[in-house]
């Protein structure tokens, strides 16, 4: 009994680590095609280093972490985990 136990614990945690490099496979993926693409929207704009090109890559990096912010806080206020608590009306 205790061997069968054993077992199945020994299988979960090696599916949990191959979940876990997977997921990190992908977030490393969807990083690179990030960069790529706001490389891509930049370049018009001028030379990679130029005044204009790093302008508009922290105009899209600002834009992707508000993006990232609000979905945070979307989540915090279904979970109900928010900072923010409302006032209360005093009624």
């Amino acid at each position: 009994m205790r061997v069968a136990l054993a077992l199945v614990v020994l299988t979960s945690l090696a599916g949990c680590a191959q979940y876990d490099e997977a997921r990190k496979a992908r977030l490393e993926a969807t990083a690179q095609d990030q960069v790529a693409a706001d490389d891509a929207k930049c370049r018009p704009a001028g030379a990679p280093d130029s005044a204009e090109y790093n302008d508009c890559r922290k105009r899209l990096a600002n834009e992707h972490a508000s993006g990232t912010r609000g979905y945070q806080r979307m989540l915090d206020n279904m979970t109900g985990d928010s900072a923010l608590k409302p006032f209360s009306r005093g009624d």
